[in-house]
């Protein structure tokens, strides 16, 4: 116990003398710190008692000068002008107003800088005032000049006065120039003495300063061996670390909140100088890392801002180097210290270019797939639709509405032929073509004339149709002949220019531009056949007016209007006189060219809501809307004589003089009925030709 006492108190007396060591290091580096800021505080005031004398010191130089200034231009205005009162040379005037402002801005610029000493302005303003007085007389001696009186009373006293306010302007000039000198020397003996303030400052500032450096270094000194010793545990923590991170196959890289890197794996630094051809280093700055690419520098700083700023993710970043897209997968998470305070962060990152790579084109697959079934529906929807179609007039509605949902990748027109297959006219279009020709021939187009798909281009050698506008711009087309049944009723013209980003069609386009030809030219076949039966069911194949089949319905329709709006209607039975001659002495085709010349002549003749049918054989009806008996017989006259004057020939000779007897009935007076009316006109036609025939004879007339 006795030999354990000793040992206590030598242990105690241990722990005293480092309590007291660390006390006493405390003390003198405060004490340090303290007189440092205490220096820092003095040469800034002194620093700042400096400068603000040698401002003063300009200021005072300022305001002599500009005093000068303003003597020496008043000097040479005065001059000036007394050179052009000698020897009447205007020669000496040019400058004179310049000179008269230049004195006026050196005035309000003493003003300006006198305006925080009174005393000093005072003098300035009243010199202002004295230049003003001499420019003033200066102006009445270049009137009295200009008045020739330079010899008269008034110019002497003006002289005389001239240089009276010249003797007072220079001596209040000096008077001023002396203050500013006066004040000049006092603002110099201030400026020395707060610069021998200063440097003893600064003297006595080094001298303390190195004598706490130096008890600070032989106090501090003690602890560099313990410093030693923790540096080689973290040595041994960061070689453990580091072979951890080189383990792993991804990238791998830390930076502190300087934006310097604080380790990274091999991964990493062999990824970092294949993309960017930089060797890194610890210690390193993401900006001199990556100071040949400020793009990709901009987008890696902004992952690295969201991560030291406390946030840990995982996030794809994308950028290009040498035109070639990269995308990382990128973990990121925070290094903190003991205090649970951030003073860096990780980043894990994997390249996974080939893999959004792979996937894109899946989705472009998976989008292609899509839209091409979307098509197709499109197309069966517009099969359905357009064989539905009645008419020429629908049928082109529909395919311009479907043009644009399932050709939206090319823009064109859809052109029809004209019925007499002469020439093809627009239909529909959709987008804006270059080439947009509302109507051309069979001839002009190579696709027409070829039969089938024709492909062309306006940048290259090739044929180009001769409906096709041709341009500057890049542009590919094709001519698709919508051809069905054996016959061609119309053409798609297909158009893929630059714009698209495109030259030429794909394959799955060209199979939809294919199916829709041929449906539309299908559905073109299928109305063409409608309109063509419809057409034969009421017209007379011969003539091509109306059979007796419509006229009978037309007569019908006819009859219930009249009665609605109270008007009449006129039914003429026309029939060719000595017909069977014609056809005895030329033939029946003879014949039947005067039938058809006939009714051209009479569709030419009668209204557009007038009906001309053929009744039978040489009989012919002509249905005159509200009309009235005297307007019937005069349109029947018109009808009789224009067929009078018809001359038809056949071959080499002339059928002879042809004419008509004509017999009228009219609605309601003559009947109330279809047959009833047609029996009546009978019955005048058959009087007519009873009385010597060529002539109109109407029914009411016979009664």
């Amino acid at each position: 116990m006795e030999n354990a006492s000793p040992a206590g108190e030598i242990e105690s007396s241990v722990d005293k003398t480092r309590l007291s060591q660390k006390v006493s290091t405390n003390f003198v580096f405060f004490f340090a710190i303290f007189i440092i800021f205490i220096l820092s505080f003095i040469s800034v005031y002194q620093f700042h008692n400096l400068a603000n004398a040698n401002r003063w010191v300009k200021h005072t130089y300022q305001v002599i000068l500009t005093v000068h200034d303003s003597l020496y231009y008043l000097t040479y205005l005065e001059s000036s002008q007394r050179g052009y009162l000698l020897f009447d040379d205007k020669n000496y005037l040019p400058n004179r107003d310049n000179n008269i402002l230049k004195i006026k801005t050196s005035l309000n610029k003493l003003a300006y800088l006198t305006q925080d000493n009174p005393p000093q302005e005072a003098r300035i303003l009243k010199l202002a005032d004295l230049m003003n007085k001499k420019i003033n007389l200066l102006n009445q001696m270049l009137q009295i000049k200009s008045k020739g009186k330079l010899t008269s009373l008034e110019a002497s006293n003006l002289i005389q006065t001239n240089e009276l306010l010249s003797e007072e302007i220079r001596f209040l000039a000096n008077e001023i120039v002396q203050v500013e000198f006066i004040l000049l020397s006092e603002r110099n003996s201030s400026a020395l003495k707060n610069a021998d303030i200063t440097n003893l400052v600064f003297i006595s500032g080094q001298v303390i300063s190195i004598v706490f450096l130096l008890i600070a270094f032989m106090l501090f000194n003690s602890e560099i061996s313990k410093r030693r010793h923790a540096e080689i545990k973290i040595k041994n923590i960061e070689d453990q670390l580091r072979g951890i991170i080189e383990g792993a196959s991804d990238m791998i890289a830390a930076l502190d909140l300087n934006y310097r890197y604080i380790i990274f794996n091999q991964a990493y630094e062999r990824e970092f100088k294949r993309l960017f051809g930089k060797q890194l280093f610890v210690g390193m700055s993401l900006d001199d890392a990556l100071e040949n690419f400020p793009e990709v520098k901009n987008i890696l700083k902004a992952s690295w801002q969201q991560s030291l700023a406390g946030n840990e993710y995982v996030q794809n970043i994308e950028f290009e180097v040498y035109d070639k897209k990269i995308i990382y997968e990128v973990t990121s998470s925070l290094i903190k210290d003991g205090k649970n305070k951030i003073i860096g962060a990780v980043h894990i990152k994997r390249n996974i270019t080939e893999r959004i790579r792979n996937e894109n084109l899946l989705n472009e697959g998976m989008y292609e797939l899509k839209d091409k079934n979307e098509k197709i529906t499109l197309l069966l929807e517009m099969s359905d639709v357009m064989l539905a179609c009645n008419s020429l007039d629908e049928l082109s509605n529909i395919i311009a509405k479907y043009c644009n949902k399932i050709l939206s990748f090319s823009k064109g027109v859809f052109y029809l032929m004209h019925p007499s297959k002469d020439f093809l006219e627009t239909s529909a279009k959709w987008g804006s073509p270059i080439s947009n020709t509302s109507n051309f021939t069979q001839d002009q187009c190579w696709g027409l004339r070829l039969g089938h798909i024709y492909e062309g281009s306006f940048s290259n050698s090739e044929l180009i149709c001769k409906h096709v506008i041709t341009s500057q711009e890049e542009v590919s087309y094709l001519c698709v002949p919508l051809r069905a049944q054996n016959d061609i009723y119309g053409l798609l013209y297909v158009e893929v220019s630059k714009e698209e980003g495109k030259h030429q069609l794909t394959s799955n386009e060209r199979l939809l531009v294919n199916a829709f030809a041929e449906l539309a030219a299908l559905a073109l076949a299928n109305v063409r056949l409608r309109e063509n039966l419809s057409y034969q069911s009421i017209r007379d194949p011969l003539t091509s007016l109306y059979n007796r089949r419509y006229l009978e319905e037309f007569l019908l329709k006819q009859i219930y209007q009249s009665e609605r709006s109270n008007t009449g209607i006129a039914v003429l039975m026309l029939d060719l006189d000595h017909f069977k001659r014609i056809n005895d002495i030329h033939g029946h085709e003879a014949g039947d060219l005067v039938l058809k010349e006939m009714s051209q002549l009479v569709t030419r003749i009668i209204r557009p809501g007038d009906m001309a049918s053929r009744y039978g054989g040489e009989e012919f009806i002509i249905i005159l809307y509200d009309t009235n008996s005297e307007a019937a017989v005069s349109r029947a006259e018109e009808i009789r004589k224009s067929i009078s004057s018809l001359h038809v020939r056949f071959g080499a000779q002339e059928t002879g003089e042809i004419t008509v007897s004509i017999g009228i009935a009219v609605y309601p007076s003559d009947g109330k009925t279809g047959p009833e009316l047609i029996e009546a006109a009978d019955k005048a036609l058959y009087v007519a030709k009873n009385s010597g025939r060529n002539r109109v004879v109407l029914f009411s007339s016979i009664q």
